[in-house]
């Protein structure tokens, strides 16, 4: 299909173009105008759009699919976590322990070792070091492990930030947490972060974001970057909050933050935090954690953390309605999905009708089939992260019965049961693709879907593997869907935004093991090139 008399700027041809459109239709080329898809079709079909200035691109049979779009990630986060250098996220107890070591023959007695976003499940040992482990290793400096929403502190730190013996864990956190002093990021920082990693999201094929909690200097320098031509990745934003009576408030000086068009930045979501993470055993569960009970040291028939209740909830649900924003929490565990489900629920029956609003669940790790009627006939959208999946699957195997592991990302379910849902990687820190927490490398998340195989080799949930169309939906169309933006951009049509990716290797024809391998020799943002391996970094054929 081409656009009337249109003249392309670029014309890509002689390529396996996958459309992912509803027809699922390929084709061997596509011409761009300005900052849009004008024709996807044959050779002949996208050539006839040559101007005497168009650009020509030959594909070389190289596979073409649209811009992938991660639907929860940390943008801000990780895009200054590694300004000041790599951050060390250690693999076993034993490297932590040596890592602390050092440390303290390098700084000064009573100056802090802080280990930010290490959690005790993706440590070999499945534990953190013990507190006499640490005070041996460190015995004059404060050690703090974080793992957001739990840690592990030596005895000298406990002391210096003031905690008693039979403080709460929330409490002790928190001062520990006060002890800590990270230099503060500005603008100029931001700015550079967002552009070394927005470039590596590119090379991954990954054109759009929904970052998962937003700051307001990120989102000033989203919009400068855009303003001086630099900024080549579209970012929904997420306002996360805790008080109902100042969302209005914080949601205006958000939005009004955003100056450039919709297309690249947008506050799209109100968020709160539900429950707590399942690497430490604090999401809230139906049922307690059982073996993990003796690995953490918690009390058996410990179901986790929640912070609200489901009347609790509503008053957030009604804001987010009344503002014309998209609600949303960050629910990991199935007990605290069952609190969400039955607020969203109530709301929708006794106040306002939300199954237009595409309000969400962000994680929703545990998905028995009560659960996702429920999501589809509220018409929720489910943000899951296979990155869980494939990181994680073998340590809770271990952990939890085997009835919550058949409800473990049921990738199929949501296939099988029409539910709206869409991917992503939950990115924190860390630039590279593999190795940050979590890993962002989408064709990692695709093969788990298609295989339900882990990091380390163990295929765990094997009947809830799906066909690479429907793995890449979640990336595309679905994820589209997540933020209203379906007529815009997710699939490869005249019309739509001109964000699409060429592929080191074809998704869809290329041995299954050979898929995490897969990077972009091309990624096109708006109809400009914004990475080339394939004809050099000049925007030229």
């Amino acid at each position: 299909m081409c656009t009337a008399n249109a003249v392309a700027d670029k014309v890509f041809y002689n390529g396996i173009v996958y459309s992912m459109d509803e027809k699922s239709r390929v084709a061997q080329g596509l011409a761009v105008s300005d900052d849009t898809i004008i024709a996807v079709g044959s050779n002949q079909e996208v050539l006839s759009s040559r101007g005497p200035h168009t650009q020509v691109y030959d594909l070389k049979g190289k596979a073409v699919i649209p811009g992938l779009i991660d639907t929860h990630t940390h943008l801000f986060w990780a895009a200054v976590s590694e300004l000041d250098g790599e951050l060390f996220i250690p693999e076993s107890v034993e490297q932590l322990l040596e890592y602390v070591r050092m440390k303290a023959i390098q700084l000064p007695k009573g100056e802090w070792i802080y280990l930010p976003n290490t959690y005790p499940a993706r440590l070999k040992e499945h534990r953190y070091p013990a507190i006499d482990q640490l005070d041996e290793v460190a015995p004059y400096h404060p050690v703090f492990i974080d793992g957001v929403y739990a840690g592990r502190a030596n005895s000298c730190a406990l002391r210096m930030a003031g905690i008693k013996e039979g403080a709460n864990a929330s409490s002790t956190l928190s001062a520990l947490r006060k002890c800590i002093k990270r230099r503060e990021y500005d603008l100029t920082d931001y700015k550079e972060g967002i552009k070394i990693l927005q470039r590596r999201y590119n090379e991954m094929g990954i054109t759009s974001v929904v970052d998962g909690a937003s700051n307001e200097l990120g989102i000033k320098a989203l919009c400068q970057l855009y303003r001086q031509k630099e900024l080549s990745l579209r970012v929904a934003c997420t306002l996360v909050v805790s008080d109902a009576d100042k969302v209005e408030e914080e949601a205006k000086k958000y939005s009004n933050i955003v100056d450039i068009p919709h297309e690249w930045v947008k506050l799209s979501f109100i968020k709160i935090m539900l429950d707590g993470g399942i690497l430490t055993c604090t999401a809230f569960m139906k049922q307690g954690y059982g073996n993990a009970a003796f690995a953490f040291g918690i009390p058996e028939g410990y179901r986790g953390v929640i912070n609200y209740n489901s009347s609790q909830i509503i008053p957030f649900i009604d804001r987010a309605y009344e503002l014309g924003y998209q609600m949303s929490a960050h629910c990991i565990g199935d007990g605290a999905l069952q609190v969400l489900l039955e607020a969203y629920r109530i709301y929708n029956e006794k106040f306002n009708d939300i199954t237009d609003r595409r309000f969400s669940i962000i994680h929703g790790d545990f998905t028995d089939d009560a659960a996702l009627d429920m999501i589809k006939f509220l018409k929720l959208v489910l943000l899951f992260q296979p990155a869980w999946h494939f990181k994680d699957a073998g340590f809770l195997n271990e952990m939890l019965s085997k009835d919550v592991m058949d409800i473990f990302l049921p990738y199929s379910k949501y296939v099988e049961k029409g539910i709206h849902a869409a991917a992503g990687s939950d990115h924190m820190v860390k630039y590279d693709p593999l190795l940050s927490h979590n890993p962002y490398n989408p064709f990692c998340a695709l093969y788990n879907m298609l295989t339900r195989c882990t990091y380390d080799g163990h295929v765990i949930g094997e009947e809830h593997c799906i066909d690479r169309g429907q793995a890449l939906r979640f990336y595309t169309q679905k994820a589209a869907y997540a933020t209203f933006e379906e007529d815009k951009k997710g699939c490869l049509k005249a019309g739509k935004l001109a964000d699409f990716v060429v592929l080191s290797k074809d998704y869809f024809e290329c041995p299954v093991e050979d898929i995490p391998s897969i990077n972009a020799l091309l990624t096109v943002v708006g109809g400009k090139v914004v990475f080339d391996r394939m004809y050099g970094e000049n925007d030229e054929a």
